[in-house]
């Protein structure tokens, strides 16, 4: 097993300048876009992730049997995507993403016309999607269990006849990502209405526009953690703006409450840490709309000594590992007590301080695992992470960024 040993840069100084991964959200949403036109335009700033490599590769492929890997959005859009199509195509992908959900999506399609065959289990990867023809119409999903199966249906939905009224059930969850949805596919022409529980894909056709990607706010996010966990901070995250399509650009309002102020210029995002800033006794927020960002802020609320409640994470348990177990286990090993209560709050509770561990943080699997607990070394002294390679499937110069502000990154 591969480990990487993290060390923090001396006297916990971090100054540099960062170009961040772009955004592998709106990059994969492109990419289907892209394809459901059949004519070709220039995508600037594509994102290098695993996730959206993976997509490009498939579409790019025209292959009859397809492995999505451990891509979540991925999978699901390109199911979406094939099953509009209407071409004989075996689906599968890795083991974990095997055991995230897939059925209300595929019920979705079916109930449009899509002939889904599971090949093992019901509900389960692998599957086979047999020759046949998607219709408009209504259909009806729930939005309390992942907004990618939304999207997904939305990016279709102006190549149904008639267009495709979607009816959401329940709590909808990751609402930004759905209006990141729609705000994609309005720059490509396509008008959606959003109303309470509804969205209204009229039929019609993407007009092909170049597009650059903007970079990726979820990959800030670990960056405003190293800032509140630093000493001294002056980073520049080139072309990061607060009018983003983004929902986690919440982050940076986030991290005022924790000691980081950004200030915007024409080159991007400055991070600096308050001096002599008083940390808060407690920390509160709703992450409905900003999921991926629990495990930065959940790491950094634990590192501080501060008692945080992170509301709504109701998928928390359904990423790419059950992110609920995984942090909680990793903090308890750095003495930070937590609690998942009530399926969706994680509790960070105040103690002694955070403490060195000297064995490996188990990554999952998770990249953003990964990532949330490399910038513990700036208050430990050294921090080895399992598996650092995980973390290509969302920014792959992770670690080489951290080195170029004085981390000290050893692989074994």
């Amino acid at each position: 097993m591969s480990t990487a040993i993290v060390t923090p840069p001396p006297a916990s100084v971090i100054k540099g300048e960062v170009v961040l991964p772009s955004s592998k959200s709106i990059s994969n949403r492109v990419l289907i876009i892209r394809a459901i036109c059949e004519s070709d335009f220039v995508i600037e700033n594509l994102s290098d992730a695993d996730d959206t490599v993976t997509l490009k590769r498939l579409l790019d492929s025209g292959q009859d049997e397809f492995n999505a890997g451990d891509g979540g959005t991925t999978l699901r859009f390109l199911l979406a995507y094939l099953a509009l199509k209407g071409k004989p195509i075996k689906i599968t992908a890795s083991d974990s993403l095997k055991n995230r959900p897939v059925s209300p999506l595929a019920d979705a399609l079916r109930s449009l016309g899509a002939d889904i065959l599971y090949d093992e289990e019901e509900g389960r990867l692998p599957l086979t999607l047999n020759q046949s023809e998607v219709k408009g119409g209504r259909v009806t999903i729930s939005g309390d269990i992942s907004s990618q199966f939304v999207s997904a249906l939305m990016l279709i939905g102006p190549s149904l006849k008639g267009g495709l009224e979607i009816h959401l059930t329940g709590e909808v969850l990751s609402l930004p990502y759905i209006l990141m949805t729609r705000s994609v596919m309005e720059y490509f022409g396509v008008q959606v209405k959003i109303s309470d529980s509804q969205i209204m894909v009229p039929e019609g056709r993407y007009i092909p526009r170049e597009i650059t990607i903007e970079p990726d706010w979820s990959a800030a996010s670990y960056w405003y953690e190293m800032a509140a966990l630093s000493d001294e901070c002056e980073v520049l995250l080139k072309g990061l703006q607060p009018d983003s399509l983004q929902g986690d650009s919440v982050v940076w309002k986030l991290f005022e409450f924790l000691g980081v102020h950004t200030r915007f210029t024409e080159s991007g995002a400055v991070l600096t840490k308050v001096k002599g800033f008083s940390m808060p006794d407690y920390f509160s927020h709703d992450f409905s709309g900003c999921p991926d960002l629990g495990p930065a802020v959940g790491a950094a609320t634990g590192a501080l000594n501060i008692t945080a409640d992170l509301n709504n994470l109701k998928n928390f348990r359904l990423k790419e590992s059950d992110r609920a177990v995984a942090m909680q286990r990793e903090l308890y090993n750095f003495s930070v007590k937590t609690d998942f209560c009530g399926g969706s709050r994680f509790k960070v509770y105040p103690g002694r301080g955070i403490r060195p561990w000297s064995r490996p943080v188990n990554t999952y699997n998770d990249h953003r695992i990964a990532m949330a607990f490399a910038p513990l070394c700036l208050v430990t002294g050294s921090v080895t992470v399992n598996e650092p390679n995980v973390v290509k499937k969302s920014y792959p110069g992770f670690w080489e960024d951290l080195k170029s502000v004085g981390f000290k990154v050893e692989f074994n």
